[in-house]
């Protein structure tokens, strides 16, 4: 009796899935994205940021995150360029998953600061013009929506959107940002 219990025992234990264990507390991950600003006139204004993630109780995490971001306003015939430089911490609450919480749903929201270059650093345009600002220090907020899904153990693909408040630019106080990124979780 007790031989054929452990057969059925061990045949269920070998034919039933296992999953990961995802989003634990303490684990960590590095997170790389790509982004850009919706209802840019050229495709070349976009985002670059690397940032890590620590995981909390219930799929909630803390991250930190270090961006450049280029956007180019035109003038006359000629692109003024807006270079930024931003760092960034906050806090990321889970908001919905499926039951294996492959897929998941997060909002963030948290805190930036950084540098906001206009055309270089140079006042003078190719035309005479002079601009009255070129640098600033911007600091502000940011909301984060992201769908995480996972592809293996480890790896996690993102997709998400933005909407940030940024003080001192020279860009739009509130502007947009949509993205993909991939995060690796040790």
């Amino acid at each position: 009796m007790n031989k054929i219990f452990l057969a059925v025992i061990l045949t269920i234990a070998l034919n039933s899935r296992t999953f990961a264990q995802q989003m634990i507390l303490g684990q960590t991950g590095v997170e790389f994205s790509y982004s850009v600003f919706p209802k840019s006139p050229e495709n070349q204004n976009y985002a670059l940021s690397a940032g890590l993630v620590s995981y909390l109780r219930n799929g909630n995490y803390f991250f930190g995150l270090a961006e450049y971001s280029i956007k180019y306003y035109e003038y006359t015939n000629y692109n003024i360029p807006i270079d930024t430089f931003l760092l960034g911490g906050g806090y990321s609450f889970y908001v919905w998953g499926d039951f294996t919480r492959t897929v998941n749903l997060n909002l963030g929201i948290g805190g930036l600061a950084g540098y906001e270059q206009v055309n270089r650093g140079n006042e003078l345009l190719y035309d005479c013009s002079l601009l009255t600002a070129t640098d600033n220090f911007i600091y502000g907020a940011n909301g984060k929506l992201s769908i995480e899904s996972y592809l293996t153990d480890h790896l996690v693909f993102l997709v998400n959107g933005q909407l940030r408040f940024l003080k001192n630019s020279q860009m739009a106080q509130f502007y947009s940002l949509v993205g993909v990124g991939i995060r690796y979780n040790f």
